[in-house]
């Protein structure tokens, strides 16, 4: 009788595991952004492994050194202090040999870190330590440390292999899509640059509207997708330029009637382009409404308040800013103040009022001066 109740004890316990292994796999590969794997990597741990603690260490190829990315628990802030060599303590063992140790009484094993205690006061009794492997590389180490009931067996070790595969393949996919997002936002910022080379008056606006954007952005509560496209739009809200002839976007003087006719149609050919790459969608309500205006005296549709996209707003009033403290050839730019009670005077009428609070304060908290100077 006590044998069933034990296999059957076993059996629930196995079955609970690898039903936490499963919904934990789900979500690790729920995100695409690094931080939030790595997060939910150690979460995980404390909850699979039924462990006081949960560690991450990330390889450092340059200084051939292992790193507290993320350490959960009381102690976790003092314990991403440390920096250990490969080779160095247990986890620096795991990641020089790339196989899984499991320590029952880690004071009695040699290779132990004393000064990892030492530092943060935390007593390690029993740990399990596993190398995090991508294409048989080592990356990092996982660590569970003190077991709540009893210690750590060969049955933990085998499930926290598994865990340890699935937080590779998150790891690694979050990579691959931060080398895809750089590689591409790169692009978009060179793509903006080309098209700038053109208009000899207008050089480094782009990157001076991308910055205006950014930090009045903090005051305004937005998402990170939403930064994300705000970002993205920003750089490439001009890029319908390109259908515009050098000799508009090179005269030295004021457009005529006709030729500010064409001008304008430069937001509706950058929402045609983006409209040819399903991947950029989300970039045209930005960059086909940047010109609008709250009391609908803009263009091309002539939206009035609420009805102009969030991020259309704050390209209009960082593309503004810009244009009006640049220096063109029929007239001086104007001064940074001057060009700020523009905007508070214009808040409801050319700039949204809450957009315009937001650059009010990015200004006089000197943000909007440093990035002018940085763009």
């Amino acid at each position: 009788m006590l044998e069933k109740a034990k296999l059957f004890f076993e059996l629930d316990r196995s079955v609970k595991q690898f039903t936490t292994l499963a919904e934990v796999g789900t979500l690790l590969n729920s995100t695409l952004d690094q931080n939030v794997v790595r997060k939910m990597a150690m979460e995980a741990i404390t909850r699979l492994m039924n462990a006081e603690v949960g560690s991450l260490l990330l390889v450092d190829d340059e200084n051939k050194e292992l790193y507290f990315e993320v350490a959960l628990g009381d102690k976790g802030e003092r314990v991403k202090e440390i920096r250990l060599k490969i080779g160095e303590g247990i986890a620096g063992w795991v990641a020089e040999h790339g196989k899984s140790l499991l320590l029952q009484d880690v004071r009695k094993d040699p290779r132990f870190y004393k000064s990892a205690d030492q530092k943060t006061e935390f007593v390690t009794r029993d740990m399990v330590c596993v190398p995090v492997k991508v294409k048989d590389k080592v990356i990092g180490v996982l660590q569970a440390i003190n077991r709540a009931e009893g210690v750590f067996t060969e049955d933990d070790v085998e499930l926290f292999q598994l865990f340890s595969n699935q937080v590779a393949i998150a790891l690694d996919n979050a990579r691959l899509y931060e080398e895809i997002r750089e590689t591409f936002f790169a692009t978009a910022e060179a793509l903006a640059e080309a098209i700038e080379k053109r208009d000899p008056y207008t050089g480094g606006h782009t990157k001076r509207v991308v910055n205006y954007c950014l930090v009045a952005a903090k005051y305004l509560n937005l998402t990170p997708e939403e930064l994300e496209i705000l970002k993205l739009s920003a750089i490439l809200h001009d890029v319908g330029k390109i259908g515009v002839e050098d000799r508009i976007l090179r005269k030295p003087g004021n457009l005529d009637d006709e030729e500010a006719k064409i001008m304008k149609m430069h937001p509706l050919l950058g929402a045609e382009i983006m409209r040819h790459i399903r991947q950029l969608k989300d970039l045209i309500p930005g960059m086909l409404h940047h010109h609008e205006r709250p009391d609908g005296k803009g263009y091309p549709e002539g939206l009035k308040g609420m009805d102009i996209p969030i991020v259309a707003r704050i390209i209009s009033a960082a593309d503004t800013y810009d244009a009006m403290t640049t220096n063109r050839p029929y007239r001086k730019g104007l001064s940074r103040q001057t060009a700020i009670d523009e905007i508070k005077k214009e808040a409801g009428t050319q700039f949204d009022k809450e957009v315009a609070e937001a650059f009010v304060k990015a200004f006089e908290a000197g943000e909007i001066e440093m990035e002018a100077e940085t763009g």
